[in-house]
């Protein structure tokens, strides 16, 4: 189970597997995948949020990526 991560830490991440932070569309920013068409909503307020591991995980299973990536 990852750790709780800041929220500007897991943009840096997922940039370099080309997932975007979108804000600016509906009620909550977002993480999305052009290519698969995918997202995923991040209740926050400011870069310095804590993303929680229940959060990561489903990033992770949502995504489709390894297992390892927040560590």
């Amino acid at each position: 189970m990852p750790k709780p991560i800041e929220l500007r830490k897991v943009i840096r991440i997922l940039k370099k597997c080309g997932i975007l932070y979108v804000t600016g569309k509906g009620r909550h920013p977002k993480f999305y995948d052009p290519e698969t068409l995918k997202s995923y909503p991040v209740k926050s307020h400011g870069k310095k949020t804590l993303v929680l591991p229940y959060a990561l995980n489903d990033l992770i299973d949502k995504f489709d990526l390894p297992g390892d990536i927040f560590e």
